[in-house]
C-alpha cells in the first residue's frame, strides 16, 4: 500500500469510528435532555434495544464519510492544513446535521421548540468535534512525517546544475513549520534527448518533475516543457516560470516552496467528485428512459446494412488510459479496411441510417455506458485514437493537457467546432477543449449540454 493510500485509509477509518462515537454521545445527550415520559427511562434500553437508534448510530457515520468523500476531502491527503480540516469538518457536520434533522428529528414530536434547537446544536457538535480532532491528529502526524522526509513525492529536477542547486536550497525546510513535499532523486539536464529523459525516469521512477528555467532563455524553456509533457508525469514549475504557465496556477500550501502544477486540471476536488456522481446518475436514467429509442435504432441499423449494431474502438482517455468507446455503427463494416481514416462531408462509407444518426448525434447514445463504467464523462474533451494522438502531440505537445480530465460524450469543442475531418481541424478544436479544462464547473457543463441538446433537436451536426 502506498503512503497516500495508507493516509487515505487512516482518514476514512478515523472519520467512521469517531462519527460513530459522536452519534452515540448524541444519543446519550438526547436521552438526558428530553422531558420525563418522552423516552424510556432506562439508558441501556434506549441505546441497545431501540432499533431506530441502533440503525442511525451505524448508518449516519457512513453517511458522514460519504459526504466527506463527495466534498473531496480524501482526494489529496499528502499535505493538509489544519484550516482545511476545520472548514471541511464543520461543513460536513452541518450538512449531516440537516440531513439527520429532516430524516429523524422533524418526524419526532418533541415537546418545546427549545429542545429541538438544543438537539440540533448538540448534534452538530457531536458530529463536528470528534471528526475534527481525529483529522487534526492525523494531519499533524503526517506533517511530522514529511518533515522527516518520509512519504514525500519522488521527484527529479529538470534544469542546469546552478538552477537545480538553488531550487534544492529553497525547498529545504527553513523552520519547524516548514515541510518538504518532494524527495529529490536527482537532476535531468535540460538539453537531454527524449530517450535520455525516458531512461532516467525508468531508472529513478519519479512521480513528478520539478522544472527550472532553461539557461538558453524563454524559447528554450518552452521547448523543454513541451518535451516534458510527453513523459506523462506531473510537471511543477518554479515561480520564475509563471509567465510560461498555460493554466491558472493553483497553490495549495504556504509552508513549502510554491511550486505550481501545470499538468492537473484546475478543478476543485468537490466539483470533480460531484461531477462524477452526476454523470453516473444521469447516464443510468438516460439508458433506462431512452431504452425504446436505443432498441429502435438497433433494429434500423440491422435492417439497413450488414454488420454489427454497435461499433467499438480503442481511444485514449483519462490520464492516457486506453478504453473501448461504444457507438452505434454508422459506416460500412469495411470502412477502415485500408487503415484509420476520419470521416468527411458526403463520406461514401456512411450508411443511410448512419447519416441520420450522425446528423442528430444519436450514434453517441451508447456512450452513456462508457460514462457509467468511468471511462468517460457527460462533458469533456472528445477522446481520440492513439494513431491521431501521436500525430497531434508531435505538433502541439501540450495536447497532453486534455487528459487531465475524463473525455466526454460532448464537449465545448464539439459545440463550437463540430466534428474534425483531419488533424489540422483536431488541433483547432483543441483550443476550445483547453479553455474548457480551465473553466470546469456545473454551470459550464449545463451550457454545453443545453447546446448539445439543441444540436440534436435541430440536426445541425455534420
Amino acid at each position: 500500500m502506498t503512503p497516500t493510500a495508507r493516509m487515505r485509509t487512516a482518514y476514512v477509518a478515523s472519520d467512521l469510528v469517531l462519527s460513530f462515537v459522536g452519534m452515540v454521545v448524541y444519543s446519550v445527550i438526547k436521552y438526558w435532555i428530553m422531558p420525563d415520559g418522552y423516552e424510556p427511562r432506562d439508558l441501556d434500553e434506549w441505546l441497545l434495544h431501540d432499533g431506530n437508534i441502533l440503525l442511525g448510530n451505524f448508518l449516519f457515520p457512513i453517511m458522514q464519510v460519504g459526504l466527506s468523500a463527495l466534498s473531496g476531502y480524501y482526494n489529496n491527503v499528502l499535505v493538509k492544513s489544519r484550516l482545511d480540516d476545520l472548514w471541511n469538518s464543520g461543513a460536513v457536520a452541518l450538512v449531516g446535521t440537516f440531513i439527520i434533522y429532516f430524516l429523524t428529528l422533524i418526524n419526532d414530536y418533541i415537546p418545546g421548540r427549545i429542545h429541538t434547537y438544543e438537539l440540533i446544536l448538540f448534534l452538530w457538535g457531536c458530529l463536528f468535534f470528534p471528526m475534527y480532532i481525529g483529522r487534526t491528529v492525523l494531519t499533524l502526524a503526517q506533517r511530522n512525517q514529511l518533515r522527516r522526509g518520509h512519504g514525500c513525492y519522488r521527484a527529479l529536477i529538470v534544469g542546469s546544475q546552478e538552477s537545480s542547486s538553488r531550487l534544492r536550497e529553497r525547498m529545504r525546510p527553513k523552520s519547524d513549520r516548514s515541510i518538504a513535499m518532494f524527495n529529490v532523486l536527482g537532476r535531468i539536464d535540460p538539453d537531454s534527448t527524449q530517450s535520455a529523459i525516458r531512461r532516467e525516469i525508468a531508472e529513478k521512477r519519479p512521480q513528478a518533475l520539478l522544472v527550472t528555467p532553461h539557461p538558453g532563455g524563454m524559447q528554450a524553456t518552452v521547448d523543454m516543457i513541451e518535451r516534458l509533457y510527453r513523459t506523462e508525469l506531473d510537471l511543477y514549475l518554479t515561480p520564475e516560470l509563471y509567465q510560461q504557465i498555460t493554466a491558472r496556477p493553483r497553490m495549495t500550501n504556504v509552508v513549502s516552496e510554491p511550486l505550481i502544477n501545470i499538468t492537473n486540471a484546475n478543478v476543485p476536488p468537490s466539483v470533480s467528485n460531484m461531477k462524477r456522481v452526476a454523470d453516473v446518475i444521469v447516464s443510468s436514467l438516460a439508458l433506462v428512459v431512452l431504452s425504446p429509442v436505443l432498441a429502435a435504432i438497433a433494429v434500423a441499423i440491422k435492417r439497413d446494412s450488414d454488420g454489427p449494431v454497435f461499433y467499438t474502438q480503442e481511444r485514449v482517455g483519462y490520464h492516457k488510459r486506453k478504453f473501448r468507446i461504444l457507438k452505434f455503427r454508422t459506416m460500412r463494416s469495411d470502412a477502415e479496411a485500408a487503415g484509420p481514416a476520419l470521416s468527411v462531408e458526403d463520406d461514401p462509407r456512411i450508411t443511410r441510417v448512419g447519416r441520420v444518426l450522425r446528423k442528430y448525434r444519436l450514434d453517441e447514445l451508447p456512450q452513456f455506458w462508457n460514462v457509467i463504467k468511468g471511462d468517460m464523462s457527460l462533458v469533456g474533451p472528445r477522446p481520440e485514437r492513439e494513431y491521431y494522438v501521436n500525430q497531434i502531440v508531435e505538433r502541439v505537445p501540450y495536447y497532453s493537457l486534455i487528459h487531465q480530465v475524463r473525455p466526454g460524450i460532448t464537449s465545448w469543442g464539439m459545440v463550437k467546432y463540430g466534428y474534425a475531418s483531419n488533424v489540422d481541424e483536431m488541433i483547432e478544436r483543441l483550443a476550445y477543449d483547453l479553455i474548457y479544462i480551465e473553466n470546469v464547473s456545473f454551470g459550464v457543463d449545463l451550457k454545453i449540454l443545453f447546446h448539445t441538446v439543441s444540436t440534436v433537436v435541430t440536426g445541425k451536426g455534420l
